[in-house]
């Protein structure tokens, strides 16, 4: 019987019907990635701290780098604003990583058992959520403490509604397509690198010149969808803004069009991976 044959007399369950399962891959990601540390959980806190201490020492001691001002009219904090994007980029950068990981550690057991591919990768995408939302809940408190609080606020979980359903699609994509590439792992990890200084998380994107020995760079970082979402999320929670409408248009057709590349990569690659794995 071939995959596709396989493909088509196994049922099409909703994904939310899945949800067991996917909590299930993510609680296992959780007691994998801590389990025999000394520190477990304080890790989450650590690493991210960590990061952000070293690029505020850099960017903010080092080149100088000056933050728009807050919300409340109050000077700008470097170090509070390269939060605010560092934590949606951390999530993608670890929900795309952990994904392909996640999807390969469950060869074995997808050769014993079927399962949907996404729920592993939406497992360690969970995992990877609980750790961001703790980032987001010591982000809230600081802004708090800072008076920097307004009703557009409101709109932060809507914002982070689309990212979560961008990234888990774009992690869906990547981590089936490497099961059958096992070169688009390294090369993700250097598009990651690059990604990484195209988004605007560590400078203002004015600083950037509006073209580059023809090269449109301004334009080329505007244009990317992490750029378009940490603008977003910047504008609601620090600029207390509502952000442009075209902003709000362009990220709900990169979440549709992700989604939508998700579904087609599943229904074409990600019926069963058993022997390819």
């Amino acid at each position: 019987m071939t995959s596709e044959s396989v493909r088509e007399i196994r049922p099409s369950v909703p994904i939310w019907r899945q949800w067991n399962l996917i909590s299930n891959f993510g609680r296992r990601d959780l007691k994998a990635k801590f389990n025999g540390t000394l520190l477990g959980w304080a890790w989450s806190l650590v690493v991210p701290l960590a990061t952000l201490a070293i690029y505020t020492l850099v960017f903010s001691i080092v080149f100088r780098m000056v933050p728009p001002p807050m919300g409340n009219g109050k000077d700008g904090i470097f170090v509070v604003w390269l939060f605010c994007g560092l934590v949606l980029w951390s999530y993608f950068s670890s929900c795309v990583n952990g994904g392909m990981g996640a999807l390969l550690g469950s060869g074995p057991l997808l050769q014993k058992i079927y399962f949907p591919a996404y729920a592993p990768v939406l497992g360690a995408g969970l995992a990877v959520g609980i750790q961001s939302l703790i980032e987001l809940g010591i982000l809230a408190i600081v802004l708090v403490v800072l008076l920097n609080v307004s009703w557009t606020w409101l709109l932060i979980p809507l914002v982070l509604a689309l990212f979560v359903i961008f990234t888990a699609s774009v992690a869906t994509i990547v981590s089936v397509m490497n099961v059958y590439y096992r070169d688009l792992a390294h090369l993700v990890s250097v598009a990651l690198q690059l990604l990484f200084y195209l988004t605007p998380i560590i400078y203002n994107p004015d600083i950037v010149p509006l073209s580059w020995n023809g090269i449109p760079l301004r334009a080329i970082v505007e244009f990317s969808p992490l750029s378009q979402f940490v603008e977003l999320f910047r504008a609601a929670i620090y600029d207390l803004t509502t952000g442009d409408l075209s902003t709000w248009i362009s990220v709900t057709i990169w979440t549709v069009v992700a989604l939508a590349g998700a579904m087609f990569v599943m229904k074409r690659r990600g019926g069963d991976l058993s022997e390819a794995l």
